[in-house]
């Protein structure tokens, strides 16, 4: 398996898998410090796919 197919499978998997656990947890959130936690949490969902959509235009050397 290749380092490029690799590393862009495994940010698609954080960000898939960061995005399920926060809003899953967003929507059981029973107080203000729950919602805090989901939020934070979909942080690292965000990084990733932003890191997915710069992976293309990000020149090869």
């Amino acid at each position: 398996m290749s380092k490029k197919f690799q590393s862009t499978a495994l940010l698609f998997l954080i960000g898939i898998g960061f995005g399920i656990f926060s809003v899953v947890s967003l929507k059981n959130a029973q107080s203000g410090d729950d919602v805090i936690q989901a939020l934070l949490y979909m942080i690292p969902a965000v990084a990733a796919f932003v890191a997915l959509f710069k992976l293309p235009s990000r020149e090869t050397s």
